[in-house]
């Protein structure tokens, strides 16, 4: 995978000014909640935008360690320049497999991820 932080420019929400945000942590992306947010904010990172944000924040930490997946492979990914499409089916082979209910409610056992 090469990097393209051009392509990531394209794509990235410039949250330095406070006119544009990450997206909603109920947002789905992948069906997951907060996988759309932790997308948002590793672009304005990666592009040095992400002004107040933090990328792999305890939120985000949350959502890969529930998904299961490594933050080092998830940023390397999008900093290829990855559509949230090209993303979704990332996740969908990188995840580990869960029942719908689980990974659409964003809980499991007693632990809530939304």
């Amino acid at each position: 995978m090469k990097e393209n932080l051009e392509k990531v420019k394209l794509l990235a929400r410039d949250l330095r000014n406070g006119k544009e945000f990450p997206r909603s942590p109920r947002e789905r992306l992948g069906g997951y909640v907060l996988a759309a947010r932790a997308v948002d904010k590793c672009r304005a990172v990666l592009v040095g935008w992400q002004g107040e944000y933090h990328s792999n924040c305890p939120l985000d930490q949350r959502w890969l360690k529930f998904a299961e997946i490594n933050y080092d492979a998830f940023r390397l990914f999008v900093a290829t320049g990855a559509t949230d499409d090209e993303i979704v089916a990332w996740i969908g082979e990188h995840a580990k497999k869960r029942s719908r209910a689980t990974s659409s409610s964003g809980t499991t056992g007693n632990a809530t991820y939304a």
